[in-house]
């Protein structure tokens, strides 16, 4: 029975975030005999009607629309398409207009080399974006590597940013700066037992093994480590091993799908601490697991979801936000947004530095990206390591809202979760 109920909460899950995206499904096909989804998200611009027969800059995408991360490529979707109407507003890259290739990758690595493959030998796209999902990226980094493909990816491992990857770059967090900054909220509180538990995919395990080491650097012990597989909705038996072990916290890495049961779950089954998450606890998280039980989640994060646009006080995110919600007359739920409207305006930025739009020269002029306002802060690729953000801060979700975690432990959050919950930890 328990079984059953979780399953409807996971498609409860994507029925709120997927919903106004009914016509989403069609625009992709499956397996071999798919074909591309061609977007001329500029085709309404002055610039693009001046001159349809003027050259263009295709950006082959290769992100989930179907599976079970669809929510996030949606919504990546969703905001390329409101950057691109912005890019073509002010002239394209150097004066081409820009046409997104789409490809839905399913969430599946296999699938990714299939489209990949589709997008560069069939479709001859200019450059390319990478899903969401670490394990499709990784799946193709030799290949674009090889043939000197201009790429951003949108996941955030560190697995497919290996030196050696030098046309593919990155302008979303990256796990192995996420993961020290969420250590320091543990060494910040106290905590000296914390238990892992975390998935299979590629992001999910490399984070939760750099979390480990850096805990044991910092003299934290790791009292429990379970894992659960993709198809799993009941996880009585890992959180009673978690119970067990007595954590000052639990960390959870994984994709975004269960993480709302997994938090439900631990509240059920009576833990009531801080628990520390991989990503950010977004609203469509919120919308599944509660109000009540999605409150002390902390993170790491460049950026945050918001109940309404009136929350964000940030004007860079608060104009993308209200262009996201005037084209798509929806909020943003999902921080894919965020990242794939960074990493198409990374791009558009290196093609003003480089002057023109060839691989090479864009190559080129993505390391000398310096001080790029993105919607986490800023951009800066010059340290030569392809990675667009370095620092960023921290939150702890209270009420539904996203707290700066050393604005909420100065003025005495800690103390008013531990006089609310009876937790010392």
């Amino acid at each position: 029975m328990r079984k059953c109920l979780w399953v409807a909460v996971i498609l409860a899950f994507w029925g709120m975030v997927l919903s106004g995206c009914s016509g989403e499904k069609e625009e992709s096909a499956a397996g071999e005999e798919q074909t591309g989804e061609i977007l001329t998200t500029g085709s309404e611009t002055e610039a693009y009607e001046a001159d349809q027969e003027e050259e263009t800059f295709r950006i082959g995408v290769c992100i989930p629309l179907s599976g079970v991360d669809s929510a996030h490529g949606i919504e990546g979707k969703k905001a390329l398409e409101v950057a691109v109407e912005q890019i073509n507003a002010a002239g394209g890259f150097n004066g081409a207009p820009v046409e997104l290739v789409i490809y839905d990758d399913q969430n599946s690595a296999e699938e990714a080399v299939k489209v990949t493959t589709r997008l560069i030998e069939t479709e001859n796209v200019d450059a390319y974006i990478g899903s969401v999902n670490s394990s499709e990226v990784l799946a193709v980094a030799d290949y674009l590597t090889e043939r000197k493909i201009y790429s951003f990816g949108m996941g955030t491992s560190a697995t497919w940013m290996r030196p050696e990857y030098e046309y593919l770059f990155r302008a979303v967090r990256s796990e192995t700066k996420t993961v020290p900054l969420t250590v320091d909220i543990a060494e910040k509180l106290g905590f000296k037992k914390i238990a892992v538990f975390h998935g299979q995919d590629d992001a999910s395990i490399m984070s939760s093994e750099a979390f480990m080491e850096e805990c044991k650097n910092r003299g934290i012990t790791i009292c429990a480590q379970e894992t659960f597989d993709a198809s799993d909705t009941d996880y009585s038996a890992q959180i009673a091993s978690i119970l067990a072990s007595e954590p000052d916290s639990v960390y959870i890495a994984t994709i975004a799908s269960p993480a709302p049961v997994m938090v439900s779950q631990l509240r059920q089954y009576g833990y009531d601490g801080i628990i520390l998450d991989r990503e950010s606890f977004m609203t469509a998280q919120i919308d599944i697991a509660g109000e009540e039980n999605s409150n002390y989640i902390a993170f790491a994060i460049p950026y945050v979801t918001y109940e309404s646009i009136d929350d964000c006080e940030d004007p860079y995110m608060k104009k993308f936000l209200q262009a996201y919600m005037d084209m798509h007359g929806e909020l943003v739920k999902c921080d894919s947004a965020y990242r794939a409207y960074d990493t198409i305006m990374a791009m558009w930025e290196a093609s003003k530095i480089a002057g023109k739009n060839d691989a090479e020269s864009l190559r080129e002029a993505t390391n000398q990206i310096s001080g790029l306002q993105a919607l986490g802060g800023t951009l800066d690729f010059t340290n030569g390591d392809r990675e667009g953000y370095g620092t960023f801060g921290s939150y702890i979700l209270i009420d539904r809202k996203n707290v700066p975690f050393d604005q909420w432990l100065a003025e005495g959050g800690y103390e008013a979760y531990k006089a609310a919950t009876g937790n010392d930890k």
